[in-house]
Protein backbone atom coordinates (compact mmCIF):
# COMPACT_ATOMS: atom_id res chain seq x y z
CA UNK A 1 0.00 0.00 0.00
CA UNK A 2 1.25 3.59 -0.96
CA UNK A 3 2.05 5.75 2.30
CA UNK A 4 -0.78 7.29 4.31
CA UNK A 5 -2.11 10.67 2.64
CA UNK A 6 -0.40 13.74 4.79
CA UNK A 7 -2.79 15.63 7.42
CA UNK A 8 -5.57 18.18 5.85
CA UNK A 9 -5.20 21.98 6.30
CA UNK A 10 -8.26 23.19 8.80
CA UNK A 11 -10.58 24.35 6.08
CA UNK A 12 -14.38 25.53 7.22
CA UNK A 13 -16.76 23.00 6.89
CA UNK A 14 -20.99 23.57 7.13
CA UNK A 15 -22.06 22.11 10.50
CA UNK A 16 -22.88 18.78 9.62
CA UNK A 17 -23.26 15.76 12.86
CA UNK A 18 -21.79 12.76 10.44
CA UNK A 19 -18.65 15.13 9.18
CA UNK A 20 -16.94 17.01 12.81
CA UNK A 21 -14.16 16.63 13.70
CA UNK A 22 -11.04 15.07 12.07
CA UNK A 23 -13.24 13.40 9.51
CA UNK A 24 -14.30 16.56 8.43
CA UNK A 25 -11.85 18.23 7.82
CA UNK A 26 -10.07 15.10 5.89
CA UNK A 27 -13.12 15.25 3.71
CA UNK A 28 -13.23 18.91 2.69
CA UNK A 29 -9.53 18.42 1.53
CA UNK A 30 -10.31 15.61 -0.43
CA UNK A 31 -13.23 17.42 -1.93
CA UNK A 32 -11.01 20.45 -2.66
CA UNK A 33 -7.67 18.64 -3.27
CA UNK A 34 -8.51 17.88 -6.89
CA UNK A 35 -7.64 14.32 -7.94
CA UNK A 36 -7.33 13.20 -11.19
CA UNK A 37 -7.30 16.38 -13.47
CA UNK A 38 -6.10 18.39 -10.00
CA UNK A 39 -10.12 19.34 -9.49
CA UNK A 40 -12.99 18.19 -7.35
CA UNK A 41 -14.00 15.80 -9.90
CA UNK A 42 -13.01 12.73 -11.00
CA UNK A 43 -13.37 12.73 -14.81
CA UNK A 44 -15.31 10.22 -17.03
CA UNK A 45 -12.52 8.44 -19.66
CA UNK A 46 -10.39 6.63 -17.36
CA UNK A 47 -11.38 2.67 -17.52
CA UNK A 48 -9.08 1.62 -14.96
CA UNK A 49 -10.16 4.48 -12.74
CA UNK A 50 -13.67 3.77 -13.24
CA UNK A 51 -13.15 -0.29 -12.36
CA UNK A 52 -11.73 0.62 -9.09
CA UNK A 53 -14.23 2.67 -8.12
CA UNK A 54 -16.87 0.03 -9.43
CA UNK A 55 -14.91 -2.36 -7.75
CA UNK A 56 -14.70 -0.58 -4.55
CA UNK A 57 -18.73 0.33 -4.28
CA UNK A 58 -19.06 -2.93 -5.04
CA UNK A 59 -17.39 -4.71 -1.46
CA UNK A 60 -18.93 -1.81 0.36
CA UNK A 61 -16.08 0.91 0.47
CA UNK A 62 -17.87 3.56 -1.32
CA UNK A 63 -21.04 3.89 0.02
CA UNK A 64 -22.52 6.77 -2.56
CA UNK A 65 -23.86 6.12 -6.07
CA UNK A 66 -20.74 5.19 -8.88
CA UNK A 67 -22.56 5.69 -12.21
CA UNK A 68 -22.55 9.73 -12.88
CA UNK A 69 -19.53 10.64 -14.21
CA UNK A 70 -17.83 13.23 -13.88
CA UNK A 71 -17.77 12.07 -9.95
CA UNK A 72 -17.21 13.90 -6.63
CA UNK A 73 -13.57 13.20 -5.35
CA UNK A 74 -15.12 14.15 -1.57
CA UNK A 75 -17.16 11.08 -0.75
CA UNK A 76 -14.67 8.78 -2.47
CA UNK A 77 -11.97 9.81 -0.46
CA UNK A 78 -13.75 10.14 2.78
CA UNK A 79 -14.97 6.60 2.18
CA UNK A 80 -11.33 5.21 1.77
CA UNK A 81 -10.63 7.51 4.97
CA UNK A 82 -12.27 5.27 6.84
CA UNK A 83 -10.80 2.26 6.27
CA UNK A 84 -9.17 0.45 9.04
CA UNK A 85 -5.16 0.34 8.74
CA UNK A 86 -5.31 -3.50 9.29
CA UNK A 87 -8.56 -4.21 7.12
CA UNK A 88 -8.37 -7.59 5.79
CA UNK A 89 -9.63 -6.41 2.00
CA UNK A 90 -9.37 -8.70 -0.71
CA UNK A 91 -5.95 -8.42 -2.68
CA UNK A 92 -7.84 -6.78 -5.68
CA UNK A 93 -10.08 -4.16 -3.57
CA UNK A 94 -6.52 -3.48 -1.46
CA UNK A 95 -4.58 -2.49 -4.81
CA UNK A 96 -7.86 -0.52 -5.67
CA UNK A 97 -8.18 1.62 -2.76
CA UNK A 98 -4.10 1.76 -3.04
CA UNK A 99 -4.24 3.46 -6.50
CA UNK A 100 -7.18 5.74 -5.41
CA UNK A 101 -4.91 7.08 -2.30
CA UNK A 102 -1.70 6.99 -4.83
CA UNK A 103 -3.39 9.42 -7.02
CA UNK A 104 -4.73 11.18 -4.21
CA UNK A 105 -1.32 11.55 -2.75
CA UNK A 106 -0.19 12.82 -6.18
CA UNK A 107 -2.30 15.72 -7.21
CA UNK A 108 -3.67 16.91 -4.21
CA UNK A 109 -1.76 20.12 -3.12
CA UNK A 110 -3.12 23.50 -2.57
CA UNK A 111 -2.00 26.70 -4.10
CA UNK A 112 0.30 24.92 -6.38
CA UNK A 113 -0.29 24.37 -10.16
CA UNK A 114 0.30 21.26 -11.80
CA UNK A 115 0.45 20.92 -15.76
CA UNK A 116 -0.29 18.53 -17.75
CA UNK A 117 0.51 17.42 -21.49
CA UNK A 118 -0.70 15.06 -24.34
CA UNK A 119 -0.39 13.69 -27.42
CA UNK A 120 -2.17 11.42 -29.95
CA UNK A 121 -2.19 10.11 -33.37
CA UNK A 122 -5.00 8.13 -35.25
CA UNK A 123 -5.32 6.20 -38.52
CA UNK A 124 -9.09 5.84 -38.57
CA UNK A 125 -10.45 7.01 -35.29
CA UNK A 126 -13.31 4.79 -33.79
CA UNK A 127 -17.03 5.66 -35.07
CA UNK A 128 -18.35 4.90 -32.14
CA UNK A 129 -17.23 5.77 -28.75
CA UNK A 130 -17.81 3.64 -25.32
CA UNK A 131 -16.21 4.37 -22.20
CA UNK A 132 -12.90 4.71 -22.65
CA UNK A 133 -11.12 8.16 -23.98
CA UNK A 134 -9.61 7.22 -27.64
CA UNK A 135 -8.90 9.93 -29.28
CA UNK A 136 -11.68 11.25 -31.57
CA UNK A 137 -9.53 13.12 -34.21
CA UNK A 138 -6.76 12.01 -36.44
CA UNK A 139 -3.95 14.30 -34.77
CA UNK A 140 -4.15 15.90 -31.52
CA UNK A 141 -1.74 17.82 -29.09
CA UNK A 142 -2.83 18.87 -25.56
CA UNK A 143 -1.84 20.88 -22.23
CA UNK A 144 -3.44 22.92 -19.38
CA UNK A 145 -2.34 23.89 -16.22
CA UNK A 146 -4.51 22.84 -12.85
CA UNK A 147 -5.11 25.02 -9.06
CA UNK A 148 -6.81 24.57 -6.30
CA UNK A 149 -7.53 26.99 -3.35
CA UNK A 150 -9.84 26.31 -0.33
CA UNK A 151 -12.90 26.88 -2.62
CA UNK A 152 -11.87 27.36 -5.98
CA UNK A 153 -10.57 24.76 -8.70
CA UNK A 154 -9.74 25.61 -12.00
CA UNK A 155 -8.36 23.48 -14.55
CA UNK A 156 -7.71 25.42 -18.13
CA UNK A 157 -7.49 22.50 -20.93
CA UNK A 158 -6.63 23.38 -24.27
CA UNK A 159 -6.02 21.31 -27.94
CA UNK A 160 -4.69 21.92 -31.35
CA UNK A 161 -6.45 18.90 -33.28
CA UNK A 162 -6.26 18.09 -37.59
CA UNK A 163 -9.56 16.57 -38.51
CA UNK A 164 -7.99 14.19 -41.57
CA UNK A 165 -6.51 17.31 -43.52
CA UNK A 166 -9.12 19.81 -42.67
CA UNK A 167 -7.83 22.88 -41.44
CA UNK A 168 -6.49 22.82 -37.86
CA UNK A 169 -8.91 23.66 -34.83
CA UNK A 170 -8.40 24.92 -31.71
CA UNK A 171 -10.81 23.50 -28.40
CA UNK A 172 -10.65 23.82 -24.89
CA UNK A 173 -12.51 20.19 -24.13
CA UNK A 174 -11.65 19.49 -20.38
CA UNK A 175 -11.88 22.34 -19.03
CA UNK A 176 -13.47 23.50 -15.97
CA UNK A 177 -13.52 26.33 -13.32
CA UNK A 178 -15.29 25.39 -10.02
CA UNK A 179 -16.58 27.11 -7.08
CA UNK A 180 -17.72 25.27 -3.85
CA UNK A 181 -20.95 26.48 -2.00
CA UNK A 182 -21.68 24.14 0.95
CA UNK A 183 -22.72 20.70 -0.30
CA UNK A 184 -22.89 21.90 -3.71
CA UNK A 185 -20.10 22.59 -6.54
CA UNK A 186 -20.92 25.46 -9.01
CA UNK A 187 -19.10 25.22 -11.97
CA UNK A 188 -18.48 26.22 -15.47
CA UNK A 189 -17.40 23.35 -17.70
CA UNK A 190 -16.22 21.16 -20.85
CA UNK A 191 -16.17 18.17 -19.24
CA UNK A 192 -17.53 14.41 -20.74
CA UNK A 193 -19.92 13.13 -18.96
CA UNK A 194 -21.61 9.66 -18.96
CA UNK A 195 -24.65 8.91 -17.17
CA UNK A 196 -25.41 5.28 -16.78
CA UNK A 197 -24.00 1.79 -16.07
CA UNK A 198 -23.32 0.88 -19.24
CA UNK A 199 -19.73 0.44 -20.32
CA UNK A 200 -19.97 0.22 -24.39
CA UNK A 201 -22.36 3.34 -24.25
CA UNK A 202 -25.08 5.09 -22.64
CA UNK A 203 -28.39 5.64 -23.99
CA UNK A 204 -28.94 9.30 -22.60
CA UNK A 205 -25.34 10.94 -22.07
CA UNK A 206 -22.14 9.27 -23.02
CA UNK A 207 -18.56 10.59 -23.94
CA UNK A 208 -19.02 9.71 -27.98
CA UNK A 209 -19.61 13.49 -29.06
CA UNK A 210 -17.52 16.03 -27.65
CA UNK A 211 -18.43 17.66 -24.12
CA UNK A 212 -21.45 20.33 -23.88
CA UNK A 213 -20.40 23.84 -23.02
CA UNK A 214 -22.21 23.98 -19.65
CA UNK A 215 -22.72 26.00 -16.48
CA UNK A 216 -23.37 22.72 -14.07
CA UNK A 217 -24.21 22.11 -9.61
CA UNK A 218 -23.48 19.22 -8.67
CA UNK A 219 -23.93 17.87 -5.08
CA UNK A 220 -20.92 16.43 -3.34
CA UNK A 221 -21.25 14.49 -0.58
CA UNK A 222 -23.97 11.82 -0.98
CA UNK A 223 -25.05 11.81 2.68
CA UNK A 224 -28.60 10.36 3.17
CA UNK A 225 -31.79 12.06 3.53
CA UNK A 226 -32.33 12.26 7.62
CA UNK A 227 -36.04 12.34 7.24
CA UNK A 228 -37.67 8.84 7.62
CA UNK A 229 -39.84 9.57 4.01
CA UNK A 230 -36.38 9.64 2.33
CA UNK A 231 -34.10 8.07 4.09
CA UNK A 232 -34.73 4.64 2.56
CA UNK A 233 -33.34 6.32 -0.52
CA UNK A 234 -29.65 6.08 0.52
CA UNK A 235 -26.32 8.06 -0.01
CA UNK A 236 -27.93 10.14 -3.18
CA UNK A 237 -26.26 12.83 -5.46
CA UNK A 238 -27.98 15.09 -7.90
CA UNK A 239 -26.44 16.84 -11.28
CA UNK A 240 -27.84 19.52 -13.03
CA UNK A 241 -26.74 21.43 -16.39
CA UNK A 242 -27.73 23.83 -18.58
CA UNK A 243 -24.94 23.93 -21.69
CA UNK A 244 -25.57 25.62 -25.60
CA UNK A 245 -24.90 23.38 -28.75
CA UNK A 246 -23.57 25.00 -31.68
CA UNK A 247 -24.63 27.41 -34.29
CA UNK A 248 -23.92 25.44 -37.43
CA UNK A 249 -27.42 22.87 -36.82
CA UNK A 250 -30.95 23.19 -38.29
CA UNK A 251 -31.74 25.35 -35.31
CA UNK A 252 -28.52 27.27 -34.33
CA UNK A 253 -27.27 28.42 -30.77
CA UNK A 254 -29.97 25.55 -29.28
CA UNK A 255 -29.75 25.33 -25.33
CA UNK A 256 -29.09 21.25 -23.64
CA UNK A 257 -30.49 20.94 -20.01
CA UNK A 258 -29.73 17.62 -18.26
CA UNK A 259 -30.56 16.35 -14.63
CA UNK A 260 -30.05 13.35 -12.81
CA UNK A 261 -30.67 12.00 -9.71
CA UNK A 262 -28.52 8.80 -8.41
CA UNK A 263 -29.35 6.73 -5.59
CA UNK A 264 -28.61 3.42 -3.78
CA UNK A 265 -31.23 2.01 -1.45
CA UNK A 266 -29.41 -0.76 -0.86
CA UNK A 267 -25.88 -1.76 -0.58
CA UNK A 268 -25.84 -3.92 -3.73
CA UNK A 269 -28.26 -1.48 -6.03
CA UNK A 270 -27.71 1.23 -7.46
CA UNK A 271 -30.79 3.17 -9.85
CA UNK A 272 -30.34 6.26 -11.62
CA UNK A 273 -33.30 8.93 -13.06
CA UNK A 274 -32.08 10.76 -15.77
CA UNK A 275 -33.57 13.42 -17.78
CA UNK A 276 -32.37 15.71 -20.65
CA UNK A 277 -34.10 18.51 -22.81
CA UNK A 278 -33.15 20.47 -26.26
CA UNK A 279 -35.01 23.87 -25.96
CA UNK A 280 -34.72 27.41 -26.96
CA UNK A 281 -32.08 28.40 -29.84
CA UNK A 282 -32.49 31.05 -32.25
CA UNK A 283 -36.36 31.69 -33.70
CA UNK A 284 -37.55 29.50 -30.72
CA UNK A 285 -39.22 30.87 -27.54
CA UNK A 286 -36.74 30.85 -24.70
CA UNK A 287 -39.09 32.28 -21.48
CA UNK A 288 -39.31 31.05 -18.49
CA UNK A 289 -42.80 30.12 -18.83
CA UNK A 290 -40.91 27.26 -21.91
CA UNK A 291 -38.96 26.10 -19.80
CA UNK A 292 -41.11 25.40 -16.37
CA UNK A 293 -43.64 23.48 -19.34
CA UNK A 294 -40.38 21.77 -20.23
CA UNK A 295 -40.00 20.93 -16.58
CA UNK A 296 -43.16 19.52 -15.96
CA UNK A 297 -43.48 17.50 -19.41
CA UNK A 298 -45.82 19.76 -21.02
CA UNK A 299 -44.28 19.77 -24.06
CA UNK A 300 -45.86 17.10 -26.84
CA UNK A 301 -48.11 19.16 -29.33
CA UNK A 302 -52.00 18.38 -28.35
CA UNK A 303 -50.99 18.87 -24.61
CA UNK A 304 -53.74 22.23 -23.63
CA UNK A 305 -52.07 25.00 -26.05
CA UNK A 306 -49.30 23.26 -27.20
CA UNK A 307 -48.54 23.70 -30.46
CA UNK A 308 -46.31 23.51 -33.27
CA UNK A 309 -45.31 27.50 -32.42
CA UNK A 310 -44.89 26.82 -28.83
CA UNK A 311 -43.74 23.32 -28.74
CA UNK A 312 -41.31 23.65 -25.68
CA UNK A 313 -38.17 21.20 -26.67
CA UNK A 314 -36.91 17.53 -27.07
CA UNK A 315 -36.97 16.02 -24.39
CA UNK A 316 -35.24 12.29 -23.16
CA UNK A 317 -35.75 10.87 -19.80
CA UNK A 318 -35.47 7.43 -18.45
CA UNK A 319 -34.36 5.08 -15.38
CA UNK A 320 -31.39 2.61 -15.26
CA UNK A 321 -30.30 0.43 -12.44
CA UNK A 322 -27.17 -1.82 -11.31
CA UNK A 323 -27.26 -4.97 -9.02
CA UNK A 324 -24.20 -6.21 -7.84
CA UNK A 325 -23.88 -9.63 -5.81
CA UNK A 326 -22.07 -12.84 -5.94
CA UNK A 327 -21.84 -15.71 -8.63
CA UNK A 328 -19.44 -18.48 -9.29
CA UNK A 329 -16.94 -17.20 -6.99
CA UNK A 330 -16.30 -13.98 -8.55
CA UNK A 331 -17.99 -10.33 -8.02
CA UNK A 332 -21.02 -9.87 -10.36
CA UNK A 333 -23.57 -7.12 -11.85
CA UNK A 334 -26.63 -7.17 -14.12
CA UNK A 335 -27.58 -3.71 -15.09
CA UNK A 336 -30.06 -2.04 -17.57
CA UNK A 337 -30.97 1.37 -18.94
CA UNK A 338 -34.59 2.34 -20.40
CA UNK A 339 -34.78 5.61 -21.99
CA UNK A 340 -38.14 7.44 -23.37
CA UNK A 341 -37.96 9.43 -26.69
CA UNK A 342 -41.25 10.66 -25.57
CA UNK A 343 -43.46 11.46 -23.19
CA UNK A 344 -47.33 10.61 -22.80
CA UNK A 345 -49.65 10.70 -19.82
CA UNK A 346 -46.40 12.71 -18.14
CA UNK A 347 -44.18 9.65 -18.32
CA UNK A 348 -41.42 8.28 -21.15
CA UNK A 349 -42.67 6.61 -24.15
CA UNK A 350 -41.48 4.73 -27.10
CA UNK A 351 -38.42 3.54 -24.99
CA UNK A 352 -35.45 2.43 -26.43
CA UNK A 353 -32.91 0.11 -23.98
CA UNK A 354 -29.61 -1.67 -23.13
CA UNK A 355 -28.79 -4.59 -21.11
CA UNK A 356 -25.68 -6.08 -19.74
CA UNK A 357 -24.05 -8.07 -17.66
CA UNK A 358 -20.32 -7.72 -15.79
CA UNK A 359 -17.58 -9.96 -13.21
CA UNK A 360 -14.60 -9.52 -12.49
CA UNK A 361 -11.80 -11.07 -10.43
CA UNK A 362 -7.98 -12.25 -10.16
CA UNK A 363 -5.96 -14.77 -12.61
CA UNK A 364 -2.40 -15.20 -12.17
CA UNK A 365 -1.44 -12.08 -10.68
CA UNK A 366 -3.95 -10.32 -12.98
CA UNK A 367 -6.85 -8.09 -12.34
CA UNK A 368 -9.57 -9.23 -15.11
CA UNK A 369 -13.04 -7.17 -15.10
CA UNK A 370 -15.19 -8.40 -18.31
CA UNK A 371 -18.76 -7.62 -19.19
CA UNK A 372 -21.61 -8.01 -22.27
CA UNK A 373 -23.95 -5.55 -23.46
CA UNK A 374 -27.17 -5.48 -25.93
CA UNK A 375 -28.23 -2.08 -27.13
CA UNK A 376 -31.00 -1.16 -28.84
CA UNK A 377 -32.23 2.42 -30.13
CA UNK A 378 -35.17 1.97 -32.18
CA UNK A 379 -38.16 3.04 -30.52
CA UNK A 380 -40.61 0.27 -28.99
CA UNK A 381 -37.96 -1.69 -29.50
CA UNK A 382 -39.25 -4.67 -27.58
CA UNK A 383 -42.78 -4.77 -29.86
CA UNK A 384 -43.50 -6.20 -33.19
CA UNK A 385 -43.99 -3.05 -34.39
CA UNK A 386 -40.79 -0.81 -34.09
CA UNK A 387 -40.63 3.01 -34.65
CA UNK A 388 -38.01 3.51 -36.88
CA UNK A 389 -36.54 7.15 -37.33
CA UNK A 390 -37.52 8.14 -33.81
CA UNK A 391 -35.05 7.71 -31.48
CA UNK A 392 -32.16 11.07 -31.30
CA UNK A 393 -34.50 12.41 -34.05
CA UNK A 394 -37.22 14.83 -33.63
CA UNK A 395 -39.52 16.95 -36.01
CA UNK A 396 -38.83 20.70 -34.80
CA UNK A 397 -35.10 20.63 -34.08
CA UNK A 398 -34.41 18.45 -36.80
CA UNK A 399 -30.21 17.98 -36.48
CA UNK A 400 -31.74 15.93 -33.63
CA UNK A 401 -29.79 14.78 -30.53
CA UNK A 402 -26.48 15.05 -31.59
CA UNK A 403 -23.71 17.55 -31.38
CA UNK A 404 -20.47 18.80 -33.44
CA UNK A 405 -21.43 15.70 -35.55
CA UNK A 406 -21.82 12.64 -33.30
CA UNK A 407 -25.12 11.49 -31.34
CA UNK A 408 -25.04 12.73 -27.22
CA UNK A 409 -26.43 9.72 -26.45
CA UNK A 410 -25.36 5.61 -27.41
CA UNK A 411 -22.83 5.96 -30.14
CA UNK A 412 -24.06 3.55 -32.68
CA UNK A 413 -26.88 6.38 -33.18
CA UNK A 414 -30.41 5.58 -33.55
CA UNK A 415 -32.15 2.17 -35.17
CA UNK A 416 -29.44 0.54 -34.01
CA UNK A 417 -28.88 -3.27 -32.35
CA UNK A 418 -25.44 -3.99 -31.48
CA UNK A 419 -23.84 -6.30 -28.92
CA UNK A 420 -20.67 -5.59 -27.21
CA UNK A 421 -18.25 -8.02 -25.65
CA UNK A 422 -15.30 -6.14 -23.43
CA UNK A 423 -12.48 -7.63 -21.24
CA UNK A 424 -9.53 -5.95 -19.33
CA UNK A 425 -6.46 -7.48 -18.05
CA UNK A 426 -4.62 -5.18 -15.13
CA UNK A 427 -0.99 -6.21 -13.87
CA UNK A 428 0.59 -5.99 -10.41
CA UNK A 429 2.09 -2.21 -12.19
CA UNK A 430 -0.85 -1.05 -13.78
CA UNK A 431 -0.48 -1.97 -16.80
CA UNK A 432 -3.93 -2.58 -18.76
CA UNK A 433 -4.47 -4.87 -21.63
CA UNK A 434 -7.77 -4.33 -23.67
CA UNK A 435 -10.00 -5.86 -25.61
CA UNK A 436 -13.85 -4.94 -27.39
CA UNK A 437 -15.11 -6.39 -29.74
CA UNK A 438 -18.85 -5.16 -31.42
CA UNK A 439 -21.42 -6.65 -33.94
CA UNK A 440 -24.70 -5.67 -35.42
CA UNK A 441 -26.66 -3.75 -37.26
CA UNK A 442 -26.67 0.07 -37.32
CA UNK A 443 -29.52 2.35 -38.94
CA UNK A 444 -31.67 -0.86 -39.35
CA UNK A 445 -34.59 1.52 -40.81
CA UNK A 446 -33.03 3.96 -42.93
CA UNK A 447 -35.29 5.32 -45.77
CA UNK A 448 -32.32 6.53 -45.75
CA UNK A 449 -32.07 8.94 -43.02
CA UNK A 450 -29.17 11.06 -43.74
CA UNK A 451 -29.19 12.58 -40.00
CA UNK A 452 -27.70 9.65 -38.97
CA UNK A 453 -24.30 9.85 -38.35
CA UNK A 454 -22.79 6.46 -39.19
CA UNK A 455 -24.61 5.72 -41.92
CA UNK A 456 -27.74 6.83 -44.16
CA UNK A 457 -29.18 3.07 -44.80
CA UNK A 458 -28.99 -0.37 -43.03
CA UNK A 459 -25.52 -1.28 -42.26
CA UNK A 460 -23.77 -4.43 -40.54
CA UNK A 461 -20.96 -3.81 -38.59
CA UNK A 462 -18.31 -6.64 -37.09
CA UNK A 463 -15.30 -5.41 -35.19
CA UNK A 464 -12.69 -5.79 -32.59
CA UNK A 465 -10.47 -3.65 -30.98
CA UNK A 466 -6.91 -4.63 -29.11
CA UNK A 467 -5.09 -1.91 -26.67
CA UNK A 468 -2.57 -1.73 -23.65
CA UNK A 469 -2.05 1.03 -21.25
CA UNK A 470 1.43 1.23 -19.54
CA UNK A 471 2.59 3.87 -17.05
CA UNK A 472 6.26 4.64 -17.56
CA UNK A 473 8.75 6.76 -15.77
CA UNK A 474 7.64 9.79 -18.27
CA UNK A 475 3.58 9.31 -18.20
CA UNK A 476 1.16 7.10 -20.35
CA UNK A 477 1.39 5.62 -23.35
CA UNK A 478 -1.74 4.01 -24.43
CA UNK A 479 -1.68 1.71 -27.86
CA UNK A 480 -4.81 0.80 -30.08
CA UNK A 481 -5.23 -1.69 -32.56
CA UNK A 482 -8.89 -2.46 -34.61
CA UNK A 483 -10.06 -3.92 -37.39
CA UNK A 484 -13.87 -2.60 -38.26
CA UNK A 485 -15.56 -4.94 -41.02
CA UNK A 486 -19.30 -3.47 -42.76
CA UNK A 487 -21.57 -4.13 -45.23
CA UNK A 488 -25.08 -3.55 -46.55
CA UNK A 489 -26.99 -6.73 -45.04
CA UNK A 490 -26.99 -9.32 -47.83
CA UNK A 491 -23.90 -7.89 -49.79
CA UNK A 492 -20.85 -7.15 -50.12
CA UNK A 493 -18.50 -5.73 -47.23
CA UNK A 494 -15.32 -3.93 -46.83
CA UNK A 495 -12.58 -4.01 -43.87
CA UNK A 496 -10.38 -1.40 -43.07
CA UNK A 497 -7.87 -1.12 -40.23
CA UNK A 498 -7.64 1.52 -37.80
CA UNK A 499 -4.52 2.27 -35.13
CA UNK A 500 -3.83 4.91 -32.27
CA UNK A 501 -1.00 6.19 -30.26
CA UNK A 502 -1.53 8.17 -27.26
CA UNK A 503 1.07 10.13 -24.39
CA UNK A 504 0.07 11.57 -21.77
CA UNK A 505 1.84 13.04 -18.78
CA UNK A 506 1.19 11.89 -15.38
CA UNK A 507 -2.37 12.11 -14.45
Amino acid sequence: MPPSMPNPPNFLLPDHPSRRGHLALACLWLLLGGVGQAGPLLTAGDTQLRQDVQLLADHGVLRGPVTTWPLAWGPVLADLQRIEPDAALPAGVAAAAGRLRERAEWETRLHEPSYAASVSLAEAPRRIRGYADTPRESAELGGGVDWTGERLAVSLRGQFVDRDGADTEGRADGSMIGLALGNWLVSANTLDRWWGPGWDGSLILSGNARPIPAVALDRNFTDPFETRWLSWLGPWDLSLMMGQLESAREIPDTLFFGMRLGFRPLPSLEIGLSRTAQWCGDGRSCDLDVFLDLLVGRDNRGDDDISTDNEPGNQLAGVDFRWSQAGFGWPTAVYGQLIGEDEAGGFPSRHIGLVGGEARGRWRGFAWHGFAELAATTCQFYEASERFNCAYNHQIYRTGYRYRGRVIGHGADNDARIASLGFTLTDADDGQWSLLARHGRLNRGGAPDPRNTLTPVPLDLSSVDVGHRRWLRWGQVDVGLGYERTGVPSGPSDGDWRLHVEWRSAY
